[in-house]
């Protein structure tokens, strides 16, 4: 009888077929998750999405219109990286064995993760937030599939699937943030992902914006990381909240400035709090000079903003463009639009989703 601390791998998907499984021991808990599948799936083409995450891994099998036939989240062990590849070794096995008994055809598979990856070789080489190293993900997930196998990180999975099924839908040159915790970013020319002769392309978090600016989590000063995350955000309402200590942000943090997130400078600024709304204000200019200069780079013909900093944009999105038009060149940035995100609910599954599909050449854009 099977102990509650291990598992053997239910599946080991070989090309279209169901094979037996290699053994694999691996938390038991790890394989738990929510999730739903759509009825009447039968021999419909999809391919599987796996968004790797720091407390959540998500996957879902996506079909070629971007519609999610299934799809479930399981916990991350991220603090123990042995855990954390055998997990997703597992749950690879795993959801693709139930995809097929569903009637699925899955095509391919896509990975999406946060780190720094070498997109050719397939290798995640370190990761904020997750203790694995040099895992060579892309290898793990063709043996286990035998199918084609993409990784790349959650960035450019979210400019991938906001290209799919998103603002960008049809667009060939576009710039896409991340603003969340840190700042990350994708960028399509001419049709294609810009990845760089190592597929480490697209660190637009870390443009330096300002030499003597904040130190950054990369080691550096004045990224526009620093000055334009959802970190931040806090950062900067925590240093205005000191100075202004009748400020509704202290009253929302029971007093201690350190305690201060973007989320509670959101909703400072709606409640007319007038230090939230200097704060985001100051934030919000450097958001701008960081899309300024990226326009000016790379020419495209739309920039989106995404990432959970996003589901507040309607406050800010005026101020940025503002700056982005009283700082660029008006000959580069004149009717360049500036949106939000239209794919923020499910952008990691998705995102890695159309990444698979562009594997394989398909599906077409619009």
């Amino acid at each position: 009888m099977e102990s509650e601390d291990s598992h053997k791998g239910d599946y080991e998907f070989v090309g279209m077929a169901l094979q037996p499984a290699i053994s694999i021991t691996v938390s038991q808990e790890n394989l738990k998750g929510g999730g739903k599948m759509v009825s009447g799936t039968t021999n419909r083409e999809c391919v599987l999405g796996m968004d790797l995450g720091g407390t959540k891994i998500a996957v879902a099998a996506v079909d070629a219109s971007g519609e999610i036939l299934s799809e479930g989240n399981f916990p991350s062990p991220s603090q123990d990286g042995e855990e954390m590849v055998k997990t997703f070794k597992a749950l690879i096995g795993q959801e693709c064995g139930k995809y097929l008994e569903s009637g699925l055809r899955v095509r391919a598979v896509g990975i999406a993760a946060a780190g720094y990856i070498l997109q050719k070789e397939g290798i995640l080489m370190e990761a904020p937030n997750i203790a694995w190293r040099n895992a060579p993900l892309r290898k793990i997930a063709a043996e286990v599939t035998g199918l084609p196998v993409v990784l790349d990180n959650d960035a450019n999975g979210a400019a991938a699937g906001e290209r799919f099924v998103g603002a960008t839908r049809g667009v060939d040159n576009s710039v896409y943030l991340t603003l969340g915790t840190g700042v990350g970013g994708g960028v399509y020319v001419d049709g294609k992902l810009l990845r760089g002769h190592r597929g480490m392309a697209g660190e637009l978090g870390h443009i330096v914006i300002d030499p003597n600016g904040p130190l950054c989590g990369c080691g550096n000063r004045g990224c526009l990381e620093a000055f334009a995350s959802g970190t931040a955000l806090g950062n900067e309402g925590a240093g205005l909240a000191r100075k202004n200590p009748d400020t509704v942000l202290l009253r929302m943090a029971d007093g201690d400035p350190e305690a201060i997130d973007g989320r509670m400078v959101a909703e400072a600024v709606r409640q007319g709090d007038s230090v939230a709304l200097r704060v985001l204000k100051i934030w919000s200019g450097h958001l701008g000079l960081g899309i300024v200069s990226l326009i000016h780079i790379f020419d495209p013909e739309m920039v989106v903003l995404g990432g959970g900093v996003s589901n507040s944009g309607d406050l800010f999105i005026d101020d940025v463009r503002r700056t982005v038009s009283q700082r660029g060149i008006p000959a580069l940035v004149e009717g360049i639009p500036i949106v939000l995100s239209e794919s923020r609910g499910e952008a990691g599954v998705i995102g890695a989703a159309a990444l698979a599909w562009e594997e394989i050449g398909g599906p077409p854009p619009a």
